[in-house]
């Protein structure tokens, strides 16, 4: 989650990466603003290790003035490509403003962790100007040389929503006793932190008569549950993950498990 290096060409030749500002202070003399990122840096945006660190700003990006919930799989910057295509987000060779640059583990001087950055503008000569934040640095922003030595793996291109929760279904299975465990994952991209609501339907969807439920709430983005159940034998899970009251969006169903609790 650390930056990718500033890469040289060769002697007399452009640099491929040039830094523009360093520092939030720095950087906001100069018209280049940080989103209103300084005072909340400190704080965690989709779950991603607060302060200084490129997933947290990127999230905060996503998520202030937009809503995009993040993909299931998207941990350190590195994963983020392979996660959004899971998730049927569009990733591409070609900038856009307001995509994310992302940067595979080790590629073209990134991290073991890789990185992600956001893109403020694409130039006519086809470079591109970005905003980051670093693990144990500083924010700041660049210009990216075209096919230069600090070139991204590629672009995210992230979709606005209606502030919906999303994220999966991953597991369920019972562990006797009555007891059922699952494992899910989700985001709510209209709420920064705190506990959020998820219901589960033994047997059916909601509003099928007779069947058993149950709500609880956790605040991580994938989690595990146990849970004591009345119903016994063959059966399928439906877990929803429930909206905010008072932000934009609807329950939305995260999947569903067949299990069979004894």
């Amino acid at each position: 989650m650390t930056t990718a290096v500033v890469m040289a060409g060769p002697a007399g030749a452009a640099p491929s990466s040039t830094t523009l500002c360093k520092g939030f202070r720095a950087c906001a003399a100069e018209g280049r603003a940080h989103g209103g990122y300084a005072p909340v840096y400190g704080r965690s945006f989709w779950n991603m290790r607060a302060g200084h660190n490129c997933t947290n700003y990127v999230a905060y990006r996503l998520t202030h003035g937009r809503t995009v919930p993040r993909p299931p799989g998207a941990n350190d910057s590195g994963t983020w490509g392979s996660a959004a295509r899971k998730a049927g987000i569009p990733v591409s060779r070609t900038p856009r403003v307001g995509s994310v640059a992302w940067w595979k583990p080790r590629y073209h001087g990134a991290s073991k962790g890789g990185h992600v950055a956001y893109v403020e503008a694409v130039r006519s000569d086809g470079s591109i100007v970005i905003s980051e934040d670093h693990l144990g640095g500083t924010f700041m922003w660049r210009v990216l040389k075209r096919k230069g030595s600090a070139w991204p793996s590629g672009f995210i291109h992230f979709k606005d929503t209606d502030g919906s929760p999303a994220g999966a279904m991953l597991w369920a299975r019972g562990e006797g006793n009555g007891v059922v465990r699952l494992s899910a994952t989700a985001n709510e991209p209209d709420v920064e932190a705190g506990q959020r609501g998820y219901l589960v339907t033994v047997g059916g969807p909601i509003g099928t008569p007779g069947v058993e439920q149950y709500r609880f709430s956790t605040e991580f983005f994938r989690f595990e549950r146990y849970t004591t159940l009345a119903t016994r034998g063959p059966t399928v899970l439906f877990v929803y993950a429930l909206n905010t009251p008072g932000t934009g969006g609807s329950d939305r169903l995260l999947g569903t498990s067949a299990v069979t609790i004894s």
